[in-house]
């Protein structure tokens, strides 16, 4: 399985010693605490503030929410009951953003109260970076996705016109073959949406069932598989098999029209490697970003998709190469039997 998460950093903005220390004892069980107070060389998490340090903070704590949106950089006021501090939380609806001030709680601070209210905070931060990457892929995506439709639409508009001034039947071939790779290029985009934003249903599989179910869909005559030894895994069947097509399709373009690919088992996953012509040590990370590609047929998008259903499932994907010289995707963190 993939490594487990960095521990959140609050800082205390707090005046009195004892009272970061009491902070401190409370919340570092749970999160990485630091007294630092310049914000920008913290960069934390969430920020802890009590009613006496924030006016001094007021001006920086507002920099640092505008210079990190839209990622959520929870502030907490701790206030006391007769504090002369005046601080009203925004209206969400109607402030502009970001808000200065998230929550506030009244001191002295109740300890399931405050560990409750910053495990929120912290959710409500999770969920603006996941936004984030996501609008950030899709944003990616979408230049892609345009870049690559280009070609295949150019192409069939030329053999249209040439099939219009002269009837012969390639043009027509031709224009179905782009056609083809149009509808290719739909349907990978369609799965890498989907990935994002559907949870998977998995269930226990034969690997070399799938392999050999989805090689039917992608082989051509000359192209061979080998599945020496069966594993069961726990998958999404329809991802799962949407992964080998996409790695045997890659495969199989990247050949030389006979090429060897073999699906196997790991201590703890699988393997798909090929004895094509490899990829080289410094592509091996980009090759599974979206529009990479160096086949003239690929949609650039394949690859993508292949890293996308892993990371749906929480495996550790790696590039590197196989026995052969060609590609070997391995994937690691995988429920086998």
């Amino acid at each position: 399985m993939s490594a487990e998460p960095p521990r959140a950093t609050i800082q205390l903005l707090v005046a009195e010693r004892g009272n970061r220390r009491a902070l401190a004892s409370i919340l570092g069980s749970y999160y990485d605490v630091t007294d630092e107070t310049d914000i920008a060389q913290a960069d934390p998490d969430l920020i802890l503030v009590d009613d006496s340090s924030f006016p001094a903070n007021r001006v920086a704590i507002a920099a640092h929410k505008r210079a990190t949106a839209p990622v959520l950089c929870p502030v907490l006021l701790v206030r006391r009951e007769l504090s002369s501090v005046s601080v009203t939380l925004p209206d969400p609806v109607t402030a502009e953003p970001p808000m200065l001030v998230n929550e506030v709680t009244a001191a002295p601070v109740d300890r399931q109260s405050l560990l409750h209210t910053v495990a929120n905070l912290l959710t409500q931060r999770r969920q603006t970076i996941s936004l984030r990457e996501q609008a950030m892929r899709m944003e990616r995506f979408s230049r892609t996705l345009r870049h690559e439709l280009r070609n295949p639409l150019n192409i069939l508009t030329g053999y249209l016109r040439r099939a219009r001034e002269t009837g012969e039947v390639e043009a027509f071939d031709k224009c179905t073959d782009a056609l083809d790779r149009m509808n290719r290029m739909i349907d990978e985009a369609l799965l890498l949406i989907e990935t994002d934003r559907d949870r998977i249903d998995t269930t226990r599989l034969s690997l070399a069932a799938q392999a050999e179910e989805s090689w039917g869909a992608v082989s051509d005559r000359g192209a061979t598989l080998r599945t020496p030894a069966d594993v069961t895994v726990v998958a999404d069947e329809f991802r799962l098999k949407q992964l080998l097509e996409n790695l045997f399709r890659n495969a199989v373009e990247h050949g030389a029209g006979d090429a060897t690919v073999t699906v196997g088992p790991l201590a703890d996953g699988f393997h798909v490697s090929d004895d094509g012509s490899g990829i080289p040590v410094d592509r091996r990370e980009v090759v599974l970003e979206e529009g990479y590609t160096t086949a003239r047929s690929s949609s650039g998008l394949g690859l993508a998709v292949v890293s996308a259903v892993a990371a749906a499932h929480d495996w550790d994907l790696t590039v590197t190469e196989s026995a052969d010289g060609g590609a070997r995707f391995e994937f690691r963190g995988v429920d086998t039997e």
